[in-house]
């Protein structure tokens, strides 16, 4: 196997056990991020998240989220999720250059269905 793709499979790894990391440890500040007023927005689109979604969030679609970012409470805590956890990657992003400071990406929808 050509060693370029052998660092590539690696580097897929390294990338892929990061993210699950790194959404272990939001997942695990959920109670405390909630108890303190947080709020869980899920930026799927419309139709995603009227087919299922967490009971109390908030669907803001990501495509919205420059133009909504007034509905949000820049006080507390966001907790943001989608489908795969890469568009609420983005929205976090997003937030994060508006100035807002405490925002979570929680990765999929369904991992904030235990709280």
């Amino acid at each position: 196997m050509n060693d370029n793709i052998i660092y590539a499979f690696i580097a897929l790894a390294v990338y892929i056990a990061y993210k699950k990391y790194t959404q272990y440890k939001v997942l695990k500040l959920v109670p405390d991020l909630l108890s303190q007023g947080g709020q869980i927005i899920d930026v799927r689109s419309v139709a995603e998240f009227n087919m299922s979604n967490k009971k109390g969030s908030i669907n803001i679609p990501l495509g919205s989220l420059n133009s909504r970012m007034n509905e949000l409470d820049n006080t507390k805590p966001i907790i943001l999720c989608c489908a795969s956890g890469s568009r609420s990657a983005m929205a976090k992003r997003t937030l994060l250059s508006k100035g807002f400071e405490n925002v979570h990406n929680a990765g999929t929808w369904r991992s904030l269905t235990k709280f």
